[in-house]
This record gives C-alpha cells, sequence and structure tokens, in this order.
C-alpha cells in the first residue's frame, strides 16, 4: 500500500504540487509566495518523474542527462548575472534556474506521457 502510494506521488508529481498549494493557501500565505515555494518543493519530484518516464519508455537510465540540465541553467544564468549586474547574488541565480528547470522539466513529463501513450497505441495496434 505505502509502495503505491509512494510510486504515485514519484510518477504523478503534480499531487504534490496542488497538496503543497492547499497547506499553504490554509496557513495564509501570499499567493505569489505560495506558488513559488510550491513550484520550488515539486521540482525534485518532477525531475525524478521525468528520468522514471524516460527509462519506462525507452528502458536507459538518463538521469544524467537531467542534473546536466540543471547545471547548464545554472552556468548561464550565472554568465547572464555576471555581465547584467556589477553585483553578483548567487541566490537569486539559483532560483532562476531552479524555476526554469521547472519549466522544462514539466514541458518534459508532458511531451513523455504524451509520447508513452502514443507508443502504447501503436504496440497494441499492430
Amino acid at each position: 500500500m505505502a509502495e503505491n502510494i509512494i510510486g504515485a506521488v514519484l510518477l504523478f508529481p503534480f499531487i504534490i504540487l496542488f497538496l503543497i498549494l492547499w497547506i499553504l493557501k490554509r496557513s495564509g500565505i501570499t499567493p505569489s509566495k505560495r506558488f513559488g515555494l510550491a513550484v520550488d518543493v515539486t521540482t525534485p519530484f518532477a525531475a525524478i518523474a521525468v528520468t522514471v518516464l524516460l527509462h519506462a519508455i525507452w528502458d536507459q537510465w538518463l538521469g544524467v542527462y537531467v542534473i546536466g540540465t540543471v547545471c547548464v541553467l545554472v552556468i548561464i544564468f550565472s554568465v547572464i548575472e555576471r555581465m547584467a549586474e556589477k553585483e553578483f547574488r548567487t541566490q537569486r541565480v539559483l532560483r532562476k534556474a531552479w524555476r526554469v528547470f521547472f519549466l522544462l522539466v514539466t514541458a518534459a513529463y508532458l511531451l513523455l506521457i504524451l509520447t508513452g501513450i502514443i507508443l502504447q497505441i501503436i504496440y497494441y495496434a499492430k
């Protein structure tokens, strides 16, 4: 039973997102901070879900590429921050990279779900 719940949470990270949004709404945190905090907490679960989906569809563990994407985003945002500002703020760079990573992982998650469904339809149609 517990492993089914853990599997569902790992495969569907947006359950965590909505649960955290609901909890933070009841605690009285402002909507902008509430969504940002929920996204920050949900991002690692979404990255794990993408890695698991990649393994389920193509039977390869490609988690290194997911981690590499975070590293590349941090490098890109560090260069942009250094060129644009006199004072380099590490926290701002990491927050921007983490939020963009959330958007990329969300897009990858949706594309992988769609790809998996299409591949299963093709497999069963044969």
